[in-house]
């Protein structure tokens, strides 16, 4: 199989790699209008490279594009790949509005194309992981979920991720992830959201820097994060030292804690560990006991969180194979709603019901 891809910044470089692992596909084109980077990828990924989009929408032997340019550029390259027929993986967000993604969804619909976001933590096994002891009934009806995230600052000053015209929103470029995650988890849907932020603490960033956003679900269901940007000490990825190890200690923390009828989970990537609980009634009063305390290597890293890898070969053999997206571009279009209407929710200080959300703009 012939596959594009459409932006050659850090993912799509990323997706590139995936793709050359990949022993279904033949040959990988690579589109930018950045000929620096087209030559930086020619030269060091030994693939074809084009300025022209029309090239590769013209191409009756391609019939896979992954979206990977800017999130401005999502929604045309998109929009203009599904009129051609072909497959489509955008990276999220969708769009920098609603009625955009919105549109995206009607567009695959309308030409009968297949239409995934980028939303790879299903993939992953420390978080998938959490959805078969679900799907087993190991923890019983999902009730609480918190996530803590705790970072560095990691664009730097230039970065278009920044801007509120480029990247658009925290919610859209990173956190999208983390709210995906407990709607998954819970199967149910989103019904309302508060978020609050304070004033940024990085001077140059036009997006927030912060946030806690409680989300409520159908179920009765509640979902929490607490996101804080510049805490975690500046991480200069040292050759030398394993990054997570070197993190663990220094404010960095990205951990689940989900918590169900029969069970709990934690997820903590900086500690390598996946952990459960089973809950019983003794006689005395409700009890909880430890059960599971998994644990996986560093070279495991990218399988256990992030694993675009595993994501591209099966978006790959889905298209290949006439089969439909592992989660429907409808169910993507309902994590993007939910981000969109935390920052609404944070602009106007009060809470924001998906169902009174008409038009919302990162």
């Amino acid at each position: 199989m012939k596959v594009a891809i459409l932006g050659t910044g850090r993912m799509g470089r990323n997706v590139i790699g995936h793709l050359q692992e990949c022993p279904e596909v033949t040959e990988i084109i690579a589109c930018d209008i950045n000929r620096e980077s087209l030559e930086k990828i020619s030269e060091q990924n030994k693939v074809r490279c084009t300025e022209s989009l029309d090239e590769i929408l013209n191409d009756p032997r391609i019939p896979l594009v992954f979206v990977t340019a800017s999130n401005m550029a999502h929604k045309p390259l998109s929009i203009a790949a599904m009129k051609a027929g072909k497959a489509v993986m955008c990276e999220k967000p969708m769009a920098l509005n609603l009625e955009d993604a919105a549109g995206m969804v009607e567009e695959a619909d309308k030409n009968g194309v297949f239409f995934q976001v980028g939303f790879e933590l299903r993939y992953s096994r420390l978080y998938s992981t959490v959805r078969e002891w679900i799907d087993g009934g190991k923890l019983g009806e999902i009730r609480n979920i918190q996530c803590t995230y705790i970072c560095s600052e990691f664009w730097r000053r230039h970065s278009w991720r920044t801007k509120l015209a480029g990247g658009g929103s925290m919610f859209g470029e990173k956190l999208s992830h983390y709210i995906d995650l407990p709607r998954w988890w819970t199967g149910s849907p989103i019904r309302a959201v508060y978020a609050a932020a304070s004033p940024n603490i990085v001077s140059y960033f036009e997006v927030r820097d912060n946030y806690h956003a409680t989300f409520r679900f159908e179920s009765g269901a509640v979902s929490h994060l607490t996101f804080m940007m510049p805490f975690a000490s500046t991480s200069k990825g040292d050759p030398l030292q394993d990054q997570i190890e070197q993190r663990k200690d220094d404010g960095h923390e990205l951990r689940f804690l989900i918590m169900g009828t029969q069970g709990a989970a934690e997820t903590n990537v900086f500690r390598r560990q996946i952990k459960r609980w089973e809950y019983s009634e003794a006689e005395d009063g409700f009890e909880s006991e430890l059960v599971e305390n998994r644990t996986w290597k560093p070279e495991e890293d990218h399988r256990y969180f992030h694993n675009t890898r595993d994501q591209t070969h099966d978006i790959v053999r889905r298209v290949r194979d006439g089969l439909p997206p592992m989660t429907p571009a409808k169910d993507s279009l309902e994590t993007m709603k939910a981000c969109m209407a935390a920052d609404l929710s944070a602009d106007r200080g009060s809470e924001v019901r998906i169902n009174e959300l008409r038009e919302a703009t990162f």
